[in-house]
């Protein structure tokens, strides 16, 4: 059962890529991006397999005049099959290895190989090493593709097409065992065998002992049909230990013959199998393409072709020509050689018609660490979507034509995916990235600060002329409920004689307005690449969306939807989030409203402009002149809407922290987007006790008081405990009430430790108001906190009572609460995130029964003590304990994330960090993994992700997708989804269909933007 669905994904999310620091004795100091503090392990070069279907499938027709190309340039030379499959493959997959790219001396960057269907007459049936997997050198180039023209048709034609065992000796291969099929060529066609492909009379692994990444990319042709003779595929699969289970299809989708074969069932095996001796799974992952001429009866087949590559995690590729085929080979490439170093959190908006139901518009804010430690890190917000496949029943994240937008190999964006909002440009032409790297913005795939609402803030103020109407605001000393833009004090330009040189730590009146001119985008730095005299603004003018989880609101009518997000280039974002349409005022869709810049954040904007000194983390040497990295608005933000009975947006009122930016909580007036107000701001000058703020502002509506409130942790205590071990509190050691009209502190409930994680709000009579809450420190305590006590209600009856004592762990993230009718089973994991690369720990995921379902706690209630929770295999029922729990991996594991439940099952993911051994794949970035932990203590399964690093918090909720239907017209439905749980893609980042396995009839818990009718 769901918590409320409206939650924003946070955190963020390492795929591959890290900051490049001399690693020595570290300091005392500890926050999370000394993940990103060393470089990546694991960049040994990709095994590919190429795996051909030489079956009769191979001969059907299909004219061309495909032509050899050597060193890029086409000959006159083609294969003699000019009106066959086989003549069309074999110039393709000659052309391809040509443009594979190789090193600047000539070293290989792919190991390939190529794998062909026993020939004619074989002893036993599968698949045989045409060309062994090798380094694809200059050198090798040349004999590869030799090697493929001399394969001819008939001499080479397979008796079957035996799809299922031709993968298991692909298995076989890469495992380093000994061959099934590929020594049992009849002895006339032996030549046809890659003896380097063998040693002793076993296949020469090209995974063990290695960090590569492992392909097998297979060419079809037609439909699959292993021998009935000799052993049978099945049998072969569950000597490998592999499930023999069939998988089951749609009716119509693949013949039932097809879906007899085993081939399916293959490639799921190998996504999952460990081949190296390395720590993690280093697995196979498979791509299909499907060569066809298009005819109808095609269909099933290259449906089978997608079903063997989604179960693969890999992508589905359709040929019609030579052409079509080299590019989707070489497209399959790109992707397996992309290496990147961003990351990612996410946010989706919710209908305003339907609460509980996201538009299909899924906004990721993005990052990316500097190479050289230095201070300014380059971000984005970019827009995609879901995209619903009604034959398989499937959702997988799309961009903005509909296109996969997750990469298989990566788990991240693909090379060439293209994000709305993104469009052709030359801006990069000094600075070109990419896979290809090219100076245009689209396609952005992997690249952070390509196309997205950088490129749209870039194009609107690129000149002279436009850069100085950039609407930048701040607030000097204005009054509470100050219209930006126009009220004394709230324009941030040099005109503003708030802004200081003192407030800005510069020398002169000129320094002052240089940076302020910087800071609001001119390029007068110095420091980046294409500079011109027609250029106005800086490449690097959007900045990292590292931690703050940026809220979508949507307005409905000529509004539409508005993203506001936090980034530590100092400002306070808010774009228009519309896929097209532009805004009241005209700003195009991806286009920035404003921008707000606190006065917290005054005396770190010149080291943004110096990017100087460079970044002091846990794995700083001593000494130097590097410092702790510099935020602004990096924490959560959060709102209020209030919906008239017209069903028209009242009001919005915009709530956010700054994390490790400031002890500061501001609150802006954002009912029309365009003309923001600033409302009010609370520091710990007004509240002692607030500390760093982290935790969310959540906005509930509570029985007895007529104004909404809000509830937070107190936050970080930095000194205290970024310490190890940890040192005395000195602030964020409580949970915080608020009027959310006017910022006055209506509770304060004090903690042992500081709160730093979100409050789970819980309406447990299903009345639209809060009745209860459970908060965590970073002691390992939880809390349970009342609203309402019987039938009273008010805030004299508020109060909150210690509910959990997990021995003094750390919680970082809010716990799940899942309500039922005798109790409620509160969710947690525990784990020092802000201290990654710790690989000595004791950390868990906690079940806690709350058998108190009555409003307001019984006066004598014993909180939850570690002796009173078993290990989940221990549980028996809820009545013989008080809970249970999920060991993590002493070696470092830690909760990293929220963790949600949907379907009856709970998501969270952990990080460990890699291993001192040298044995890791990871390199700083650990080893991340996704848990769905069944309620009521049931066994939990788990996924290792792709790149390691700190996943963003899974979000579930049912999301509005249209789709084409079977018989080819569009439809509209409802689609539960999860970002963030289990998929064939390993990704963190990834949407999927949740799988629901409990009734489907749901009630919320609360639903805290308050949309009142």
């Amino acid at each position: 059962m769901s918590r409320s669905l409206h939650r924003w994904l946070a955190g963020t999310m390492a795929s591959c890529g890290a900051l490049a620091l001399v690693a020595a004795a570290g300091s005392a100091r500890a926050e999370d991006i000394d993940i990103y503090s060393a470089n990546v392990g694991g960049t040994d070069r990709p095994n590919v397999l190429l795996v051909l279907d030489n079956s009769a499938n191979w001969q059907s027709s299909l004219v061309h005049n495909c032509k050899y190309k050597e060193n890029g340039v086409l000959t006159a030379e083609g294969p003699a099959e000019t009106t066959a499959k086989v003549g069309l493959e074999k110039c393709a997959l000659h052309n391809v290895i040509d443009a594979l790219p190789t090193g600047p001396t000539g070293e290989a960057l792919y190991n390939v190989g190529l794998m062909m269907f026993s020939s004619s007459g074989a002893k036993v049936d599968g698949g045989y090493p045409r060309i062994a997997i090798v380094p694809v050198t200059a050198t090798e180039k040349a004999n590869m593709k030799a090697r493929i023209r001399a394969i001819s048709h008939p001499a080479d034609k397979s008796d079957s097409p035996a799809f299922a065992k031709a993968l298991h000796e692909a298995y076989l291969y890469y495992a380093g065992a000994a061959p099934f099929a590929g020594d049992q060529l009849k002895a006339s066609d032996m030549w046809r065998v890659d003896g380097r492909a063998f040693s002793g009379g076993k296949y020469v692994s090209p995974a063990a002992g290695s960090c590569s990444r492992n392909y097998v990319i297979f060419i079809g042709n037609g439909s699959p049909g292993d021998p009935v003779g000799g052993t049978k595929p099945e049998s072969l699969l569950a000597g490998l230990g592999g499930d023999t289970t069939m998988l089951t299809y749609a009716s119509g989708y693949i013949k039932n013959s097809d879906q007899a074969n085993y081939a399916d069932e293959y490639t799921k095996f190998m996504a999952s199998a460990d081949l190296s001796t390395k720590e993690g799974a280093q697995m196979i992952t498979t791509y299909t393409v499907g060569v066809t001429d298009g005819a109808k009866n095609d269909a099933q087949y290259l449906n089978f072709l997608r079903a063997m590559a989604q179960q693969g995690g890999g992508d589905f590729h359709e040929a019609r020509s030579a052409d079509q085929l080299t590019t989707a080979l070489l497209d399959i490439f790109q992707e397996l050689a992309d290496v990147d170093s961003a990351f990612v959190s996410a946010s989706l908006p919710v209908s305003v018609n339907s609460r509980g139901t996201y538009l299909n518009q899924i906004f990721m804010g993005l990052f990316r660490p500097d190479a050289t430690a230095a201070p300014r890190w380059r971000g984005n917000l970019k827009q995609y979507q879901f995209a619903y496949d009604a034959a398989t029943d499937s959702l997988q994240l799309a961009d903005g034509a509909g296109n996969p937008a997750i990469n298989p190999a990566t788990g991240f964006f693909a090379p060439s995916a293209v994000s709305f909002w993104t469009t052709n440009s030359t801006f990069w032409a000094s600075e070109q990235m990419g896979t290809p790297p090219s100076a245009s913005d689209a396609p952005d795939g992997q690249v952070v600060e390509k196309g997205g609402a950088a490129q749209r803030l870039r194009e609107a103020y690129a000149t002279s002329t436009s850069g100085p109407n950039r609407r930048v605001f701040t607030c000097t000393g204005c009054a509470g409920d100050s219209t930006l833009g126009s009220a004394t004090g709230t324009v941030f330009g040099s005109s503003n004689s708030g802004i200081t040189q003192a407030a800005l730590g510069v020398a002169d009146a000129t320094d002052r307005a240089a940076l302020i001119d910087w800071v609001r985008g001119k390029d007068n730095a110095g420091d980046e690449l294409g500079a011109s005299s027609a250029r106005w603004i800086r490449p690097s003018v959007h900045g990292d969306v590292l931690h703050s989880r940026p809220v979508v609101v949507n307005y409905g009518g000529s509004k539409g939807v508005v993203v506001f997000y936090g980034a530590n280039d100092g400002m306070l974002h808010a774009v228009n989030g519309n896929q097209t349409q532009a805004g009241p005022d005209g700003t195009i869709a991806g286009g920035e409203y404003w921008s707000f810049v606190p006065t917290e954040g005054f005396d770190k904007l010149k080291r943004l402009r110096d990017n100087d000194p460079k970044i002091r983390l846990s794995t700083t040497p001593l000494g130097g002149t590097a410092t702790p990295r510099g935020y602004f608005f990096d924490g959560p933000l959060s709102f209020y809407q209030k919906i008239d009975a017209n069903g028209d947006t009242d009001k919005v009122y915009l709530y956010a922290a700054m994390r490790r930016g400031g002890r500061a909580l501001y609150s802006f007036d954002v009912t029309d987007p365009t003309a923001p107000k600033f409302r009010w701001k609370k520091t710990n000058a007004d509240i002692p006790v607030l500390g760093q703020t982290w935790s969310e502002a959540r906005v509930a509506k509570v029985k007895g008081y007529s104004n909404p409130v809000l509830v937070m942790g107190a936050g970080y205590d930095a000194a205290a405990e970024d310490a190890e071990p940890q040192g005395a509190v000195t602030m964020g050691n409580a949970v915080l009430v608020l009027d959310a009209e006017t910022g006055t502190v209506l509770a304060n409930f004090p903690t042992a430790r500081p709160v730093v994680a979100d409050i789970a709000l819980v309406d447990t009579d299903y009345d639209g108001l809060v009745d209860r809450g459970y908060a965590a420190d970073l002691g390992g305590n939880v809390y349970r906190i009342d609203f309402e006590a019987g039938t009273t209600s008010g805030t004299g009856v508020w109060a909150m009572k210690t509910f959990a004592s997990l021995g003094a762990r750390k919680i970082f993230y809010a716990p799940d609460v899942v309500v039922t009718k005798n109790y409620a089973v509160v969710l947690v994991g525990t784990g020092d995130r802000e201290k990654p690369l710790d690989a000595s720990t004791d950390e868990r995921f906690f079940s806690l029964f709350d058998d108190n379902p009555a409003k307001g706690l019984p006066a004598t209630f014993t909180p939850i003590s570690i002796t009173d929770v078993v290990t989940q295999s221990s549980f028996t029922t809820p009545s013989a304990v008080r809970g249970c729990y999920v060991a993590l991996d002493p070696a470092g594991e830690k909760v990293v994330n929220s963790p949600v439940t949907a379907g009856g099952v709970t998501y969270f993911s952990t990080n460990r960090p890699s291993s001192s051994t040298g044995n890791s794949c990871n390199g700083n970035l650990g080893e991340a993994k996704v848990y769905g932990v069944p309620l009521m203590c049931k066994t939990p399964k788990s996924q290792v992700l792709l790149g390691g690093g700190l996943p963003p918090s899974p979000v579930t909720g049912n999301v509005a997708v249209t789709y084409v239907k079977p018989d080819g017209t569009t439809g509209t439905r409802l689609v539960p989804f999860i970002i963030g749980g289990f998929n064939t893609k390993k990704s963190g980042i990834e949407g999927s269909k949740v799988p629901i396995t409990v009734p489907p009839k749901r009630k919320r818990l609360y639903w805290y933007p308050e949309t009142e009718r």
